[in-house]
């Protein structure tokens, strides 16, 4: 793996990095990674929103 796939696979959510093995292509609808979740008190960040492409097409089909 390159270290541009490393970086893909940490800003997907483990149902989403499944999602892209053969056979799991329907588990993209189990994600609730959906927003970035903020540290309490801090501008850290506890979880990332998930960087799936599947959920960039959703949210611009909501506008």
């Amino acid at each position: 793996m390159n270290a541009q796939g490393a970086v893909d696979a940490w800003a997907l959510s483990a149902e989403c990095a499944l999602a892209r093995q053969s056979g799991y292509e329907d588990v993209h609808g189990a994600c609730r990674q959906l927003r970035d979740i903020p540290l309490p008190h801090s501008r850290l960040l506890l979880a990332r929103r998930c960087d799936c492409d599947c959920h960039h097409t959703a949210e611009m089909g909501k506008r």
